[in-house]
């Protein structure tokens, strides 16, 4: 009894000590990373201690999946490349031959430059799904647990936040809670350092490994509690040829202060492709008495082949028994698709080789959590990871309402919409600011649209809707959804220009999603002077993520005199960069485009083709759009912009010439469009219905200039169109503004013809016959906002169109 007693406590003692390794592990513990983009995980379980016989590593770390962040869901996911997806779709080969030795595999997770990681989720379901995300894949892929890694996030990209503090606690939390017997280590780098606690909880009571992330350098985390034995003051970059490498002198020196100050914990990187032994010796004989042999073979790498999960994943129509899942498809690719309840381990199929993007489950139990997981076919041959989608509830049959939109964002008004449910009575609707921690909860709402009143201008927004089915009987909010309440109108005071200083003065036009094979940038510029130092560069229009998610449209470059357009998208991790021929002048207007149809990239000055280059594929440029900026302040613009607008498609030589001086606002593929001619307020309205307003950085009043390269008598005239110019149309309507309620008239000869009146959205709204000269329309059943009229002849021929602000 007494042996039994000792035998138990002892155990009882293994397992307190939250280490989850067995109990033959070295000591210090051995860390190893692998950086799959070049080597084999299996040579991790080549290297044994001589005498003893042990493996050098307990634990192997496969480096590195990513945080990724799919801005049409707001919502952070894991990412794997070639090499990651490689190794975990053939576990039995690159995983479970490390776990027979007895070598734990954990799968490092960090940032890739889009905006998310493990410090800025903004609440505790952002955190949790995320944790979730991480347990699901652990669990289906056979790992022993995670490794977080605070670098390379970019934290502010994709419009996602900065740091805060209790981002880090909450995800360690959920993800203790959601894979309690796997461990969970932290490489000591990054914001999330000096973020550890939150609310009287700590980062280190969930985390059971840390170590020292710079390398050939001896300095212990500081992760309370976790004592000496949980970490590693040494790191260590196995020496090859890269200059960063740790020398054999060094890490002798590393190995035995760990020794003689009794960490727990030695970290080695970078674990390659060649016999290391002699110097894996150098530390090991210090750290445990014994040489490392090389008593496995060394095994040669092959990238593995790029294939992407699908993104945009969400759950809609969730009636209690059945639900609809929906997917972004891309092109000719099929899908796997297995869903399961919370508490389950099975996975049950939901299709294979499934073509589409969405698909629908039934059978559900009511009032329970179910996961669901996608995975692409993009061959035979070869497969994504599984991507792992937010949790949802099946509900009570009373389902939670879907495709949720927000439109007319007039400043201090947004109408909201969304698909209406059968069953539902009514709707309840909660709204708050992104910064906000409380909602305003509106009940009672009889359709499926309302228009929300008092909001501040150029502010972010969330909105969430439910369904009232009667009784007491309610479905679960919708996901979170943003809104953007953009600017008030204002009355044009005719046509206007803005100017910016060349350093801190710029537009911000907020979160854009250009990704696809068809763009055109394309408006008015005019430069005072162009850049003289480096780097050379005038920005004009464009997105610019990093090399590989960019679509930029500037001037200059390391390589290109400083007065010569360059036209830059990025394909896969690659720019291609069309440079052009034409030189010029400052305070001269030019019109200047930039296409691209799929197959070529086309630069255009005043409606002449310039230069272009060949370009094939889909382009990816998602992100902050800016004009007169790109990358940072030294690259702004000194000049003007007027009459800038994104297309959604490759203009023609022909439709650059029509369009250089105006367009409809419902233009098919027009993604944005700023006149410009505001004059006045702190921000340049987009006229499209599709909100990407710019925001005024840094600038005011004076920056709209009435220098203009579009006068009065041309702006908003497309002579093929019949579009009458500005001061005809001022002549022909009155008032505009009209006041809401009131009537407005129009004047106009062509008796016989109609007079059409079209929302934001290019919606008809209104429209009237011409049986006289003078016609009289009344707005009381008109929303505030702007709206477009055309009047076309008997003959459906367009004699005139143009603007109507109703106040």
């Amino acid at each position: 009894m007494k042996k039994k007693s000792i035998f138990t406590a002892l155990m009882a003692l293994i397992l307190q000590s939250g280490s989850l390794l067995n109990a033959q592990q070295l000591n210090p513990v051995g860390i190893c990373y692998v950086e799959v983009n070049n080597n084999n995980m299996l040579n991790a379980g080549s290297y044994t201690l001589q005498n003893s016989g042990k493996q050098l590593f307990d634990v192997a770390i496969i480096f590195a999946a990513n945080i990724n962040y799919d801005v049409s869901k707001s919502r952070a996911y894991i990412a794997s490349n070639n090499n990651v997806t490689k190794v975990l779709n053939d576990v039995n080969t690159y995983v479970k031959p490390l776990q027979q030795k007895g070598i734990k595999v954990l799968l490092d997770i960090l940032g890739n430059h889009q905006g998310a990681g493990i410090s800025n989720f903004p609440n505790r379901a952002a955190a949790k799904d995320f944790a979730l995300q991480i347990a699901n894949t652990v669990y289906t892929y056979g790992l022993d647990g995670v490794d977080l890694d605070d670098e390379y996030a970019d934290y502010g990209n994709n419009g996602t936040g900065q740091p805060n503090n209790s981002s880090f606690v909450m995800l360690l939390q959920e993800l203790k809670a959601a894979m309690p017997d796997k461990l969970i280590t932290f490489y000591y780098l990054g914001p999330a350092t000096s973020r550890q606690s939150y609310n009287g909880d700590a980062a280190g009571n969930y985390i059971d490994y840390s170590w020292n992330a710079y390398y050939g350098t001896y300095s212990a985390p500081s992760v309370p509690p976790l004592t000496k034995a949980k970490l590693s003051a040494a790191a260590t970059w196995i020496q090859n040829s890269n200059s960063g490498s740790t020398s054999a002198s060094t890490l002798s020196t590393l190995a035995t202060k760990t020794k003689n100050d009794g960490y727990g914990v030695f970290m080695w990187y970078d674990l390659n492709g060649a016999n290391n032994a002699s110097y894996l010796s150098t530390g090991s004989n210090i750290l445990y008495n014994e040489n490392t042999l090389l008593t496995g073979q060394l095994y040669s790498w092959t990238q593995g082949q790029t294939c992407d999960p699908p993104l945009g994943l969400d759950a809609t129509n969730i009636t209690g028994t059945s639900a609809t899942l929906n997917w972004t498809s891309s092109g000719t690719q099929t899908y796997n698709i297995d869903y399961k309840p919370a508490t389950s381990t099975t996975w049950t199929s939901a299709a294979a080789n499934y073509s589409g993007n969405n698909i629908v489950i039934n059978n559900l139990s009511q009032n329970t959590e179910y996961d669901w997981r996608i995975q692409t076919n993009c061959s035979s041959t070869s497969k994504s990871t599984y991507l792992f989608a937010p949790r949802f509830n099946s509900g009570n049959g009373c389902a939670t309402p879907s495709g949720l939109i927000s439109s007319n964002n007039l400043g201090t008004t947004t109408k909201l919409s969304w698909d209406a449910v059968a069953s539902a009575s009514s709707y309840t609707l909660q709204y708050k600011t992104s910064a906000a921690t409380t909602w305003t909860t509106v009940s009672n709402i009889s359709t499926n649209t309302y228009t929300l009143q008092n909001l501040t201008a150029n502010t972010n927004y969330v909105w969430k809707i439910q369904s009232v089915c009667g009784g007491t009987n309610s479905s679960a909010y919708s996901a979170d959804t943003t809104f953007n309440s953009g600017f008030a109108p204002v009355t044009s005071p005719g046509p206007r220009s803005l100017s910016f200083n060349g350093s801190t003065q710029y537009l911000n036009a907020g979160q854009f999603n250009l990704n696809g094979n068809a763009l055109t940038f394309e408006g008015w510029v005019k430069v005072n002077a162009f850049k003289t130092g480096f780097p050379y560069i005038s920005s004009v229009i464009g997105i610019e993520v990093g090399d590989n998610n960019s679509a930029i449209l500037r001037f200059g470059d390391g390589n290109l005199a400083n007065n010569k357009l360059q036209f830059i998208l990025s394909f896969g991790s690659n720019q291609v960069k069309l440079n052009g021929n034409t030189a010029l002048n400052t305070n001269t207007w030019y019109h200047v485009a930039a296409t691209y149809d799929g197959a070529t990239m086309k630069l255009y000055v005043n409606g002449n083709l310039d230069s272009s280059v060949a370009a094939t594929g889909n382009f990816t440029a998602n992100g902050i759009l800016y004009l007169a900026r790109n990358y940072d302040n030294s690259r702004t613009l000194n000049g003007a912009l007027d009459e800038f607008r994104v297309w959604k498609k490759a203009l023609t030589a022909q439709e650059i010439l029509n369009n250089k001086c105006g367009v409809a606002a419902n233009s098919a593929n027009l993604e944005a469009n700023w006149k410009m001619d505001d004059g006045s307020g702190n921000g340049a309205v987009d006229a499209t219905s599709n909100g990407h307003s710019a925001t005024l950085t840094g600038m005011s009043d004076t920056n709209w200039k009435t220098d203009v390269p579009c006068p009065s008598s041309l702006a908003a005239k497309e002579t093929k169109r019949g579009i009458e110019s500005i001061a005809e149309k001022e002549n022909e309507i009155y008032p505009n503004p009209v006041k809401r309620g009131e009537d407005i008239h129009f004047r106009s000869s062509a008796v016989g013809g109609e007079i059409s009146l079209y929302d934001a959205s290019g919606k008809l709204v209104k429209k009237e016959n011409i049986d006289k000269e003078n016609i009289t329309i009344n707005t009381q059943e008109m929303n505030m906002g702007i709206y477009l009229y055309k009047i076309t002849s008997k003959n459906s021929q367009t004699l005139s169109s143009g603007k109507i602000i109703v106040k």
